[in-house]
């Protein structure tokens, strides 16, 4: 077996990220994101920072890669938060939703 190079990249993931009850921020339904082999949540809200900059004070916290109250991830039909060490893996079916919340 050879060692990997260190100009080798490794691989990446692609996974859609269905949303609902962000009609405000976007007018998608989903958005793709690519990670790496063995990303955690918080990559996931990493990449979302990223790649949805209407995010940002809405749904993403303005200063770190954490979802802002009221908003959270379903990935296969489990509740997760980024704190945890959940690892995405390849055909996960992942869900960015706004929480209801009553009164």
């Amino acid at each position: 077996m050879t060692p990997k190079s260190k100009t080798q990249t490794e691989p990446l993931m692609k996974f859609t990220v269905e949303m609902f009850g962000l009609s405000p921020f976007t007018e998608d339904n989903s958005v793709q994101v690519e990670l790496k082999e063995g990303a955690s949540v918080a990559d996931l809200v990493a990449a979302l920072r990223q790649k949805m900059p209407s995010f940002r004070g809405r749904v993403i916290m303005p200063d770190r890669d954490r979802l802002v109250e009221n908003y959270g991830f379903y990935v296969n039909g489990e509740f997760v938060t980024e704190e945890g060490h959940v690892l995405l893996k390849k055909g996960d079916r992942i869900v960015l939703i706004l929480l209801a919340t009553g009164g």
